[in-house]
């Protein structure tokens, strides 16, 4: 095997797993209370989102309202106040980072 075939190969899998989104390290589910583009009196240059949510498993175990920083601007496409949510936390410097969203169904 060629040392070129056997970079890509140890590379492969690199890059398959990179590929596969963000590391998502606690789980949670809530309701939108805010969404605050950056500029905002929380954080100057990312987005913030505040959520009441439920407890979440490994890290809170009662339910609360807090904000969050969000990965990115675009997470927060299409959300509004209200919404219910599923959300996915990393661990970042000095902050829980959202870095997965997804709505739910309103409840009847």
């Amino acid at each position: 095997m060629t040392f070129a075939r056997r970079v890509a190969v140890l590379l492969v899998p690199l890059v398959v797993l990179g590929a596969a989104g963000p590391v998502v390290q606690y789980r949670g589910t809530g309701v939108v209370l805010a969404l605050l583009p950056p500029p905002s009196d929380l954080h100057m240059t990312r987005p913030v989102i505040v959520i009441e949510h439920d407890p979440i498993v490994g890290l809170m175990a009662e339910r609360m309202a807090m904000p969050f920083l969000a990965a990115s601007t675009a997470l927060l496409e299409g959300l509004h106040q209200g919404d219910r949510i599923v959300f996915g936390l990393q661990d970042a410097p000095d902050a829980l980072l959202v870095v997965t969203i997804e709505r739910l169904p309103a409840r009847r």
